[in-house]
């Protein structure tokens, strides 16, 4: 195997919103791309990242195979990288090596990463049709998000035609803001709901878009209260980093 990375500063970002997820990460590879699809430790948040082939300058894989790394040890690999910089994945003879070369010092750096032997089954994602779909400014969203956490450890989401409401309480009071729908924003109600409402993770969520806010300028967050929230990051021309969150017990 071998895959030259096409942009190296969204594949270091996506290291390093998976490393707050995954400590060991599975990396499924085929002709089509390498794709990381796992639980958290708490078993709360899904994650599912997939590098297109399409997204790579260079992609020979063969046959399809499977292999488990630290992802701490990923992001110490990228963190010195820089836009300009080129990152080659190899994988030969049982070895697993990151190839970095930086422009700018004319200097190559090789790491052989140590492999893991990780018997997990894959999780299957199902499709889902969400009542409620918001596909917004990730920086919007964050901001947002990041303030009403403050007040409190779960954060309550409702969508109704006024737009997009968060609130939080908690002992320093309680905080209630809402996103309209503006020009910039589509905001939609499913299946002849007037208003849909859950309540999540503050912890969690802030964590989900700060991860993803790197990758895209634009998000889409999908909520039902029947199943996980699916916040959708897109980049490149067919990749992706897709974060999953279980809703909270209705505290009434």
């Amino acid at each position: 195997m071998e895959f030259v990375i096409k942009d190296v500063m969204l594949f270091r970002a996506s290291v390093e919103g998976l490393k707050d997820f995954l400590p060991i990460a599975s990396l499924l590879v085929s002709n089509e791309g390498i794709r990381i699809c796992g639980l958290d430790a708490s078993h709360v948040g899904l994650v599912d990242y997939f590098l297109a082939a399409a997204d790579c300058t260079k992609a020979n894989i063969g046959m399809p195979f499977k292999i488990d790394v630290h992802t701490k040890v990923l992001s110490l690999i990228l963190a010195p990288i820089s836009a300009g910089d080129s990152v080659t994945l190899i994988y030969k003879n049982d070895k697993f090596v990151v190839e970095c070369f930086n422009a700018k010092m004319s200097k190559k750096a090789v790491y052989e990463v140590p492999t893991l032997d990780v018997d997990t089954d894959r999780v299957e994602i199902p499709e889902v049709e969400y009542s409620a779909v918001v596909s917004i400014k990730t920086a919007d969203l964050l901001n947002v998000v990041k303030e009403v956490s403050q007040f409190g450890d779960t954060i309550k989401m409702r969508l109704d035609a006024d737009g997009l409401h968060m609130s939080a309480f908690g002992d320093y009071g309680t905080v209630n803001q809402t996103l309209e729908n503006t020009e910039d924003r589509d905001m939609d109600l499913n299946n002849d709901n007037e208003s849909v409402e859950v309540r999540y993770s503050s912890k969690y969520i802030n964590t989900m878009i700060k991860a993803g806010s790197p990758i895209s300028q634009y998000m889409k967050m999908e909520f039902d209260p029947s199943v996980p929230l699916r916040l959708s990051f897109k980049f490149g021309s067919a990749s992706h980093f897709i974060t999953y969150l279980a809703p909270k017990a209705d505290e009434n």
